[in-house]
């Protein structure tokens, strides 16, 4: 692997680390949209929950695809 693999593909897990944890919370909070109450405390949290890890998550969609696009443009081609 070269140097410039390396990098990118430490971006790309940096990237990754960092994506997870947003999916993780906006996944959570679809569940609950999916099962409460409209009306509930619980699905207005909810909502409030996605509406920030989307909007967080929008621009790290973006360096995502860079950061895989980065690293597959390295990869030997077969």
């Amino acid at each position: 692997m070269t140097v410039t693999d390396e990098k990118s593909l430490t971006s790309l897990k940096r990237h990754l680390a960092d994506y997870h944890s947003y999916l993780a919370k906006a996944l959570a909070a679809v569940k609950i949209l999916e099962t409460a109450d409209a009306q509930s405390e619980a699905f207005s949290d909810a909502l409030a929950e996605l509406h920030v890890c989307a909007t967080i998550l929008e621009p790290y969609s973006e360096g995502m695809v860079e950061a895989i696009n980065q690293y597959t443009e390295g990869l030997p081609e077969d």
